[in-house]
């Protein structure tokens, strides 16, 4: 397969999963709220670093966690317990990152916010 090929096949994975995955749109809206955030209160090339590592994670864990949902769906289209541990193990990647995103992104944050409310006194 050509490069063109596998980039275009990425692009038309990444359009599946944002048509298909309302968790994914709802990480991405986040994500466009913190990018905005991160302008408003001009953070430094190590917060930005942070702040973008952690949200790129979690979309990463989302993408994962939407194939191997849609492969266990494959593989077995009726109820079976052990696809159904997969399945949570899975979705458990997606909750880990985005609980450290959200204390990264109080660590971030936190302090800027304070100091926006403190000025504003």
């Amino acid at each position: 397969m050509r490069k063109k090929n596998r980039f275009k096949a990425a692009y038309h994975g990444l359009c599946s999963v944002y048509g298909s995955e309302q968790n994914f749109r709802i990480h991405l809206f986040a994500f466009s709220l913190v990018i905005l955030l991160g302008v408003f209160f001009g953070l430094t090339n190590l917060e930005w670093i942070a702040i973008l590592s952690c949200s790129f994670l979690v979309l990463i864990c989302e993408v994962f966690n939407t194939a191997l949902e849609k492969l266990c769906d494959h593989i077995s289209p009726n109820h079976d317990a052990l696809i159904g541990k997969v399945k949570d193990i899975s979705a458990a990647a997606v909750l880990i990152s985005s609980i450290m995103s959200i204390v990264v992104g109080a660590f971030v944050f936190i302090p800027y916010l304070i100091e926006l409310c403190v000025d504003r006194a």
